[in-house]
């Protein structure tokens, strides 16, 4: 589960056909065309946390360890990778969940 909070906004939760997102209330949810997955995300209109939940969602393989922190664990049971650039603004932040053979969630 990702949990996002804010000062002034409530969290509320964002229900997906797989998974779910608590986030504040300012944030509305939105779905795109996916050809072999399910894709969308949350937004605040600045900010925008994506997902793509399927067989072929992206591992983060073109963040290395040259240009990024990559930690590997497992959460309940699902093993996760996460990785977040070593320079501030150089890269990007995200979470793979490996569901099964046949899911993967990346976010």
């Amino acid at each position: 589960m990702v949990v996002l909070a804010c000062k002034k906004d409530q969290p509320i939760p964002m229900a997906f056909d797989d998974f779910s997102f608590v986030a504040p209330s300012s944030w509305k949810k939105f779905e795109a065309q996916g050809y072999d997955s399910k894709v969308g995300g949350i937004t605040n209109g600045k900010d925008t946390l994506r997902y793509d939940m399927g067989m072929y969602s992206y591992s983060f393989t073109k963040e290395t360890n040259a240009t990024h922190h990559r930690t590997e664990t497992v959460q309940n049971g699902y093993k996760t990778l996460t990785v977040w650039p070593k320079k501030t603004g150089q890269g990007l932040i995200g979470i793979y969940i490996k569901v099964d053979d046949l899911r993967k969630l990346s976010i």
